[in-house]
């Protein structure tokens, strides 16, 4: 029988060696089970698959793609809105002819503003005492209006100066107009008219208007008064050409300007819609 010296006797108790730890580094081997579990796991997936980081750029570029369309389609829905929104409030226009010399020149560029004369029905208000609200007004002596022409609805809108409102007495003689009896001074208009127009007292709903051009324009001088409910808008703003631009004149002879007439006419329509 042949006896290892260094094999420990049965009956001598084991003492592992001090240094053990310190010789030999510990080695961890995951069982079967665990290497299943990580291979087929969310994490294991990059560790067993070669093209996985490729599949997770692609699944970052479509998330990226994702996000940018939905940034597209919000910046598109805003202007949407904005673009509808100044469409019911204003509407550009081309001047076309001389009608209005010299405010307005062939090609001019205009904006209507589309909301000052807007009625709005308040009579589904119990208790309110009034069916309608003008907040900004109706139309006034000397605000240049754009209309419907009631020979060619809805195919040629004109662009006139209002001269006389429901109530008022108008008439044209010796190249002046006349007013309520009072005569006009217009330096605004190209010169004086050639024509004379009998007196006539402008019926509710309906206007008096004429062109600054006021022999060469077709107007109430030629096809009568205006019903009122054809006016579109104010022309406020002209935005060509560059040396042109800015606010439009609203004045009637040595009138009051817009701005005054403005706050006169919000204060009445607010004061008329409560009472």
């Amino acid at each position: 029988m042949v006896h290892d010296p260094e094999e420990t006797s049965p009956s001598a108790p084991f003492e592992p060696s001090p240094h053990l730890e310190e010789e030999r580094a510990p080695v961890f081997t995951p069982a079967a089970a665990d290497v299943e579990e990580e291979a087929f796991s969310h994490g294991g997936l990059v560790t067993v698959d070669p093209w996985s980081r490729e599949r997770a750029a692609d699944g970052q570029r479509t998330v990226r793609f994702m996000g940018g369309l939905v940034e597209t389609l919000d910046v598109l829905v805003l202007a949407l809105a904005m673009f509808l929104c100044v469409r019911f409030v204003a509407h550009n226009y081309v001047v076309e002819g001389g009608s209005m010399l010299p405010t307005f020149h062939q090609s001019d560029l205009v904006i209507v503003n589309r909301l000052v004369y807007r009625e709005f029905d308040l009579s589904w208000i119990p208790g309110l005492g009034a069916d309608e609200w003008r907040p900004f007004g109706t139309p006034a002596p000397g605000d240049v209006v754009v209309f419907e022409y009631a020979g060619d609805p809805n195919q040629r809108d004109f662009i006139k100066r209002v001269i006389a409102v429901p109530g008022q007495t108008v008439q044209v003689q010796g190249g002046v107009v006349i007013v309520d009896g009072e005569a006009l001074d217009e330096p605004y208009i190209a010169e004086a008219p050639r024509y004379d127009y009998p007196p006539t007292v402008v019926q509710p709903g309906t206007l008096f208007v004429l062109g600054d051009n006021r022999n060469n324009s077709m107007d109430s001088h030629v096809f009568g008064l205006v019903d009122a409910s054809t006016v579109i808008g104010r022309a406020d703003f002209r935005y060509w050409p560059a040396d042109r631009w800015g606010m439009i004149g609203h004045v009637l002879g040595d009138g009051a300007s817009i701005a005054t007439r403005l706050g006169v006419e919000w204060g009445t329509g607010l004061a008329a819609a409560w009472r």
